[in-house]
């Protein structure tokens, strides 16, 4: 069996050995039965709001300012003399605004804070502008000439990317991240384990350290993308049910859909997953137990790099986000980033992505040589110094 049969044959086993079709269509069933209880229990308790609350006011108080409140609270008005035992009856029955003017402002008082109270705020700066407006003389129409801003026409021989795309970049990021985890998961059961069970030594004896590692990187990677398109599959569903219940147009949806930037996503992104997965497997090969070993903390590394190239956002043509976009652990995410918000030559696009190829073939060999020496070392697990030792020695 030549080598790219053995591969197969690993990949297979591992995809098959982690990746159940069943758990996957049950997840989305779960996930699309979340979503609409949750939307139609975000709607009940909006409904609950629906109700204007009721704002006590004295009757002394401006019609004028009365029914600018009465649009949002339903008014109820006391004599004056009636304040203190309404303070009282707040305080047994622990609810009620009551809301007083005076000559050097308004005066709240009320059982406890509440967020209902923020329409009101609003009605009395506003109520509060009109009259410094009026005492000074001051129309509505001069003010709002005074604070318009200036006048500017913009031309730009380069648009940048809409919204919609950039947004698009952050989902595939995400996305990535969310394979790498899952993978990482994987990575540790199925080398770890493995180890523990003392089953690797006899497989190796079979094939070469490289084909295994290689299937495994393959098999797993596969297994994450499965569950990245099962992820994205109830991210389109949810946004379907989303649109029937609000009747919001579904398509607000196409200003995301735009195919070169998907297929530059794409390509980029499972450039990403690969090289992770490599890199992950070199360092799951070194833990002989995951529930003892600092080692474990390195799967936050792609979160650090991927938040990092979100910095590309900001200003893509500085020094710091060309270098991030060449840069393998960061130009997975970096390089679509920088490709939405500036301009960049295509030469640049197959650079940065031949770069992703060529560390991934480099971590690949690497992987399979700390496979190699950690299967022989037995009783402990290998330090950091110790591979690097026997690595250059092999």
């Amino acid at each position: 069996m030549n080598y790219y049969k053995q591969v197969l044959t690993v990949t297979l086993w591992e995809y098959r050995r982690f990746f159940k079709l069943k758990n996957e269509l049950l997840s989305i069933a779960i996930m699309l039965l979340i979503f609409t209880a949750s939307y139609f229990a975000g709607k009940f308790s909006a409904a609950g709001f629906s109700e204007k609350p009721i704002l006590t006011v004295l009757k002394d108080l401006n019609p004028e300012l009365t029914t600018m409140l009465s649009e949002a609270y339903t008014i109820q008005e006391i004599l004056p003399g009636e304040k203190e035992q309404y303070l009282k009856k707040m305080a047994q029955t622990k609810e009620g605004f009551l809301l007083e003017h005076s000559t050097e402002g308004f005066t709240l008082q009320a059982f406890k804070k509440s967020g209902k109270l923020q329409a009101m705020r609003k009605t009395l700066n506003d109520y509060h502008q009109v009259q410094v407006m009026q005492k000074i003389g001051l129309s509505s129409e001069n003010l709002n000439f005074v604070l318009s801003p200036a006048t500017l026409e913009e031309h730009y021989l380069y648009e940048t990317g809409t919204k919609g795309r950039t947004i698009l970049a952050y989902f595939f990021a995400g996305l990535m991240i969310l394979a790498v985890f899952l993978s990482f998961a994987y990575q540790f059961t199925a080398i770890t384990g493995e180890k523990q069970l003392k089953i690797t030594e006899q497989i190796v004896s079979a094939i070469k350290p490289q084909v295994w590692m290689d299937g495994k990187i393959l098999g797993i990677t596969l297994t994450g993308l499965s569950s990245m398109l099962t992820y994205s599959i109830i991210s389109i569903l949810g946004g379907i049910l989303f649109f029937q219940f609000t009747g919001a147009s579904i398509t607000n949806i196409l200003q995301f859909l735009h195919l070169p930037s998907i297929l530059l996503f794409l390509a980029f992104t499972l450039m990403g997953i690969l090289l992770w997965n490599a890199f992950l497997a070199a360092i799951a090969s070194m833990i002989t137990d995951p529930n003892n070993s600092g080692k474990s903390s390195v799967m936050l590394l792609p979160v650090l790099f991927v938040v990092a190239s979100f910095s590309v956002i900001r200003d893509p043509d500085n020094g710091m986000s060309v270098f991030l976009s060449w840069f393998p652990l960061t130009s997975a995410t970096a390089m679509p980033m920088r490709w939405v918000t500036t301009e960049v030559e295509w030469w640049q696009l197959f650079g940065s992505y031949a770069g992703l190829i060529i560390t991934f073939y480099l971590l690949r060999k690497l992987a399979a040589k700390i496979f190699h020496v950690s299967i022989l070392m037995s009783g402990k697990e290998p330090s950091l110094r110790e591979v690097i030792k026997l690595v250059k020695a092999e």
